[in-house]
């Protein structure tokens, strides 16, 4: 078995989850949030999870806000052990492609970060005319 958690600064994690719930429904029932706040210590947590981690046979998949981040930071301690992947930069497309690798069975990283990043585009009014004036000829 596999267990999703989403790390954030603030409450982007529950947020995330709110609105990957409305996509996925209960494929979602299962992942798990962490909040850091403000006077909180995300070593903490990380110190609680490295003991779930060190008595599990499950997978964990983690995916934290922003690389660098002091939640980042504290929880990229667990890649100590072999049955733990961190992610960072979340996003819907990311926390996406996870969830649904996982309901699968079909969890290649590579290929999850791979979409996430191809979900990430840039549209403005200069790029639209560039597009049609390519397509001219």
């Amino acid at each position: 078995m596999t267990k999703i958690i989403l790390a954030s600064h603030g409450e982007l994690s529950k947020g995330m989850l709110d609105s990957v719930k409305m996509i996925v429904g209960d494929l979602a029932k299962n992942v798990e949030t962490f909040s850091l706040y403000p006077g909180a210590n995300p070593g903490d947590y990380a110190d609680k999870l490295k003991k779930e981690i060190s008595s599990s046979n499950e997978k964990y998949i983690i995916i934290c806000d922003i690389k660098g981040g002091s939640v980042y930071n504290a929880l990229v301690q667990t890649c100590t052990y072999d049955n733990v992947d961190i992610f960072s930069g979340m996003n819907m497309n990311l926390v996406l492609e996870i969830v649904l690798a996982v309901s699968s069975g079909n969890i290649d990283l590579n290929a999850i970060l791979s979409h996430a990043k191809d979900g990430i585009t840039l549209k403005n009014r200069e790029l639209a005319r560039k597009k049609i004036e390519e397509e001219d000829f």
